[in-house]
């Protein structure tokens, strides 16, 4: 059994095509246009069939056709407007709600950005060098040079105090690490971690090839870092290395956790980390 449908000749139709810039195109034929069509068949004039009939607008029709047109775009335009986009440059993260955000990079405006924002430290001012005194013997490191640690170029380590720390030889036991420093380095920095407000306040003590002490550094550093969501915040501070200058041990000049007078606290139990360069 054969069935088939057919809408009725006058109720118009679509007409769909693709334009050069690979747009879908629909357009309404308006159901005139099929009586046109018909009567020219039938030998009748179009202008006879419109003149018999009432012609209603298609408001739909006519904004889709205007549409269509306002839309319209050379396609040298738009491969134009791509080849520029690429051009572009633009930068993508996660922003604090967990949403990828993408937007345009203007890189004047990061250069001067960059160039006006403030350092991310504060300095530790000191008016010149303060000279002090502390009593050292000249022997005072001799029994553990031989369980120091060499420190290379390039090489970072962890500093921590405990009971089994080597001590001074002298009137007070100060808890130390010693290091044998390679001839390669120029320079050592340091960075004490400020954990609740409390750090590790060391000296250090330089010693020539003998283990005597030839100078003695009471306040290392020179700069204090805040803390940040990522890290914690730290003092840092950077010295040069002189010649003759062979051992560096590193001492807590205390015994117990006291109050500092940057408004800190002195601690026993933190970390350091030492850098050479």
């Amino acid at each position: 059994m054969l069935g088939a449908c057919q809408s009725h000749p006058d109720s118009g139709g679509l007409y769909v095509y693709t334009d050069a810039q690979g747009n879908l195109v629909t357009v309404q034929q308006r159901p005139e246009q099929g009586k046109a069509d018909q009567a020219s068949d039938d030998g009748v004039s179009p202008s006879q069939v419109v003149q018999n009939s009432r012609v209603v607008a298609d408001p739909s029709s006519s904004a889709v056709v205007r549409e269509d047109v306002d839309d319209y775009r050379p396609s040298a335009e738009v491969e134009g407007e791509l080849e520029a986009r690429e051009n572009d440059r633009f930068i993508t993260y996660v922003d604090e709600m967990g949403q990828l955000v993408s937007r345009p990079l203007d890189m004047g405006a990061e250069r001067e950005a960059a160039n006006t924002r403030p350092d991310g430290f504060e300095d530790l001012q000191h008016d010149g060098y303060l000279e002090t005194y502390r009593a050292l013997r000249v022997d005072c490191c001799n029994h553990f040079l031989a369980q120091a640690a060499v420190l290379k170029s390039g090489k970072e380590l962890l500093v921590e105090f405990d009971s089994d720390s080597p001590v001074l030889r002298g009137d007070v036991p100060y808890r130390s690490r010693v290091f044998a420093v390679d001839d390669s380095v120029q320079s050592v920095s340091l960075m004490s971690f400020i954990k609740k407000q409390d750090y590790l306040g060391v000296e250090l003590l330089w010693l020539d090839e003998q283990g005597v002490p030839v100078m003695l550094v009471d306040q290392p550093f020179s700069r204090r870092y805040p803390e940040t969501w990522y890290r914690y915040g730290y003092l840092q501070g950077t010295l040069e290395r002189e010649p003759g200058q062979k051992y560096l041990v590193v001492f807590l000049p205390y015994l117990q956790g006291r109050d500092g007078t940057d408004g800190l606290k002195l601690v026993t139990d933190g970390e350091l980390v030492l850098n050479a360069q």
